[in-house]
């Protein structure tokens, strides 16, 4: 189990927003999928000057940070390396991070958390492709940043022994942290669309594929060589450098202007779609970081051709095809091998998207994830008892039916509390056979008759003064943990009860609007001091007689487990409402049957923002609908059974 904190996280954003390809990929990719798949509180992306293409989306919890003097404006590299401290100090970050091998000056004397993503050490490894000037520079922000950094992510096992050779860091400080692609390759377009993009770049039927910067080491020039003589096309896609003249020398000297074909600033789904049309991949680099091609190629379901050794076999898998980059003959022979065997390219292709599914977006994303939540937790302090702090206990109450799926992980949550009592309500899936197996929880069952009257009675069963009383669905994370043993503990609040914001997480994503986002209940509260009125079968209410204070951490709530979940939950809150109103005498009609449920799915969906949660929030706002409509259907059959 994960635990989620709230997480203030700075990034170094220049490449972001200024680089359309390597570098600039990789730190689009790691905040779309980091504030797509966890829950972190705030994304600050450190900017040295506003973009003239739009590359990021900026969400709600997403800001941009800019150099705030005309000085720094003006001199914004050395603001990114040394005065952006200040303002990252302002933003109470609790961790920045380098996603390009560098971080800025005196983080750590503020004890502020730092990452950096070192993607390759090519300067150290192969320095004819680097001026010296450049070496100097780059060995410089290296080493500061290996030095000063808590955490080293490397994007592939060659780049971690590169950093332990080069940089002489301990194994131990290095993370690898294999990189994703974008999602624009994970889809299947239709034939349509891919007809499209053949036509309006004239490309044929069957084509060798080549992504990537025209520069030396990444050799493109040996897939010129090895096409010459065959049948096959070639189509070579990316910027150029002074390499590139090589390579349109030898097109022209050879005759093959109509056998290769070099395109360049391709839109990203346009890309996605020319490899799926792609008959082969090659890249036979001489180094990399990792190779990101290799694995938009293997996502696209096309077979690759890649070089011996490096970093290769770890993005291209067992099942590619391998070469010696520099050896001609090899790669030609490859391409006949390939172009004459349909089978063999089909299993090499399946073979390899079974593959590179461990590249994919949640996968990446947790491991992210897990090197921040190590170091926020490795950063907070358990609480030491003084003077101001008590020894008030706590009782941890919950209901439950049929929570199989959840309650090892809400018991082993909440073990910190020191009475932990269950009231089930007769479950038939093995939850009840599963409490029995921990020894400190105290288990009840009692029928259900609705929430309100379940929530009563379980809270009369605890014998200590503060109660947390959860929902199986519910996680306390490690902060929210200390804050409630910090509340609980102390003399000096005088709070009876408080309420916890909480994070949704929709089938192990978060759900950052669609109402949600203002959501929040008590859960902490003193016993003595509430009680549970009776008038509401569900979305129970509590009196509190005393003032209430809201915790700064938030609850974690994995209330969508899937569709089909989320309906039956829906509905039968819809049933217990209907039973609320029958007592209350209401009568529907079509504004209750047609214009409600419209007007909570307009409410939920576009006065709450769960649009911004695309599918998710029309999902959430469908069923939100689903359970008003279906409340007056069952008050109507309620009312219909009582004239009966």
């Amino acid at each position: 189990m994960v635990y989620f904190w709230p997480m203030i996280i700075g990034y170094d954003a220049k490449r972001i927003f200024h680089n359309n390809t390597g570098l600039g990929n990789y730190g689009r990719d790691v905040i779309r999928i980091l504030h797509q798949y966890t829950p972190i509180s705030e994304f600050i992306l450190y900017n040295t000057k506003p973009s003239k293409i739009e590359r990021v989306s900026i969400l709600e919890n997403i800001l941009i940070r800019y150099p705030n003097s005309w000085f720094w404006k003006k001199f914004s590299s050395l603001w990114r390396i040394g005065a952006v401290t200040r303002q990252i100090i302002k933003d109470q970050v609790d961790i920045y991070h380098g996603l390009t091998g560098e971080i800025p000056t005196g983080l750590k004397k503020h004890n502020i958390k730092t990452v950096v993503t070192i993607h390759d050490l090519i300067f150290f490894s192969h320095p004819h492709y680097y001026s010296f000037f450049d070496r100097i520079i780059y060995s410089k922000k290296f080493r500061h940043a290996a030095v000063n950094s808590d955490v080293i992510i490397a994007i592939s096992e060659q780049t971690k022994r590169d950093i332990i050779k080069y940089l002489k860091v301990d194994e131990d400080k290095i993370t690898v942290v294999y990189q994703g692609c974008n999602d624009a390759f994970k889809q299947e377009y239709s034939p349509i669309e891919k007809e499209a993009v053949q036509n309006k770049y004239n490309l044929p039927e069957a084509f060798i594929l080549n992504v990537g910067t025209l520069q030396e080491r990444k050799n493109a020039l040996s897939i010129v060589q090895a096409v010459h003589g065959t049948p096959y096309p070639l189509v070579l896609i990316g910027g150029e450098k002074e390499y590139a003249k090589k390579i349109h020398a030898y097109v022209e000297k050879h005759g093959l202007e109509e056998q290769v074909y070099f395109l360049k600033n391709i839109q990203i789904t346009e890309l996605a779609i020319i490899y799926q049309l792609a008959t082969i991949f090659c890249y036979p680099s001489i180094c990399e970081g990792f190779g990101i091609p290799i694995i938009e190629a293997l996502f696209s379901k096309t077979p690759v051709i890649t070089s011996f050794g490096n970093c290769f076999p770890e993005a291209a898998g067992p099942n590619s095809v391998y070469v010696d980059p520099m050896d001609v003959d090899m790669i030609r022979r490859k391409f006949q091998l390939l172009f004459a065997d349909d089978e063999l390219r089909k299993t090499i292709a399946e073979k390899g998207y079974a593959f590179v599914q461990k590249f994919t977006d949640p996968k990446v994303a947790d491991n992210v994830f897990q090197v921040y939540s190590s170091l926020i937790k490795s950063n907070r302090k358990e609480i030491i008892e003084h003077p101001a702090l008590g020894k008030n206990k706590i009782s941890a109450l919950l209901i439950t039916y049929n929570e199989i799926h959840n309650i090892d992980g809400v018991l082993n949550n909440i073990a910190f509390a020191d009475e932990v009592i269950v009231v089930d309500s007769y479950s038939t899936d093995g939850t009840v056979e599963r409490i029995r197996q921990y020894p400190n929880v105290k288990l009840i069952q009692r029928p259900f008759k609705n929430y309100t009257d379940q929530k009563a009675f379980t809270l009369d069963q605890a014998n200590n003064e503060w109660v947390l009383f959860l929902d199986a669905d519910e996680r306390v994370t490690e902060d929210l943990k200390m804050e409630i043993l910090t509340i609980t503990q102390s003399k000096d609040r005088s709070d009876a009860a408080y309420y916890f914001r909480r994070t949704f997480m929709f089938q192990d994503r978060v759900l950052r609007f669609s109402g949600w986002q203002w959501d929040k209940n008590y859960r902490l509260f003193k016993k003595d001091k509430v009680r549970f009125t009776q008038d509401r079968l569900v979305h129970e209410t509590l009196e509190v007689n005393g003032t209430s204070g809201i915790l700064k951490n938030k609850l974690i709530h994995y209330s969508y487990k899937d569709y089909e979940d989320y309906k039956g939950k829906m509905i039968k809150y819809g049933q217990l409402k209907a039973q609320e109103e029958l007592q209350k005498g209401y009568s529907p009609n079509i504004y209750h049957f047609v214009l409600k449920p419209t007007y909570r799915f307009v409410n939920h969906f576009i006065l709450k923002l769960g649009f911004l949660d695309g599918k998710k929030g029309l999902i959430i706002s469908y069923l939100n609908a689903l359970s008003a409509y279906w409340r007056y259907k069952e008050l109507k059959r309620l009312q219909n059974d009582l004239k009966d």
